[in-house]
């Protein structure tokens, strides 16, 4: 029998490529999907550009060739900008959804169709937290992240029938450079009396104190293995009793809660 095959995508470094990582030591076949090749030598990279569809398309197609078969998908791509709504550029806002929300749907889709016809396939979407807490100046990251859960659920319940499972995993702060690689303008940090700068700079110290990508990726390898997906998944105790705290609270005290932290 061939190897369990997975494909993750935003795998040339910080979780993906952790996950991927992860994954090779258990004895999956693995390939990285990247803009830009990754360091591990054991893994094919091949190139892709989630916000264009041909990309998407020919890689994965490459890698089921290759393969025979996909097990698993992980959308693990993204990027995150930060700012005021109101002072975020169009291209900036479309640049965040067409990436984390929209890069994806091209993914899951292409995958889809591979899992449906052979009847199994898993489909893991890396969210976060954000997605149930929003985020004041990192709205449209929320957003994307909101979406995707709703994503993965509405699919999931498509395509069930032909065994094809779907789960989001949603983390909290983890350690890695997308921190440094954040898109950020304080346009307008005057006008909301600093609160621009004083809410990125407090998730950033968070993220800097975050998990480690390693302890992230271990979830995504358990659930890989699982032969039952659950729906979401949060990562971390911590983390947890915060979901728990999301599902009882009233949304307007929530958002208070969120209002004194980062507004």
């Amino acid at each position: 029998m061939s190897r369990k095959t997975a494909v993750v995508t935003g795998a040339s470094r910080g979780i993906g490529l952790a996950i991927a990582r992860r994954l090779l030591a258990a004895g999956w076949q693995v390939f990285g999907l990247s803009r830009s090749e990754g360091p591990v030598e054991e893994i094919p990279w091949i190139p892709c550009d989630v916000s264009v569809p041909e990309s998407v398309n020919q890689a994965l197609e490459s890698a089921c060739m290759q393969a025979g078969r996909l097990d698993l998908l992980v959308c693990n791509a993204g990027m995150g900008i930060s700012g005021a709504v109101e002072f975020t550029s169009e291209e900036d806002a479309e640049l965040q959804i067409d990436v984390n929300l929209m890069g994806a749907v091209r993914c899951a889709r292409k995958a889809a169709s591979v899992m449906r016809k052979q009847g199994f396939g898993k489909i893991i979407f890396i969210s976060s937290l954000a997605a149930i807490f929003p985020l004041p100046f990192q709205s449209l990251y929320s957003a994307s992240k909101a979406g995707m859960n709703v994503f993965s659920d509405a699919l999931g319940i498509e395509l069930r029938p032909f065994g094809v499972q779907t789960c989001t995993v949603m983390l909290n702060d983890v350690r890695t450079d997308f921190t440094d690689s954040r898109k950020k303008t304080e346009t307008g940090d005057g006008i909301y009396g600093g609160a621009i700068r004083a809410s990125v700079e407090k998730m950033e110290r968070s993220e800097r104190n975050g998990m480690t990508p390693e302890r992230a990726a271990e979830e995504v390898y358990r659930l890989a293995e699982k032969k039952k997906l659950p729906a979401h998944r949060i990562v971390g105790a911590s983390n947890q009793l915060l979901g728990l705290l999301y599902r009882i609270l009233p949304t307007d005290l929530m958002l208070s809660v969120i209002r004194g932290i980062y507004g």
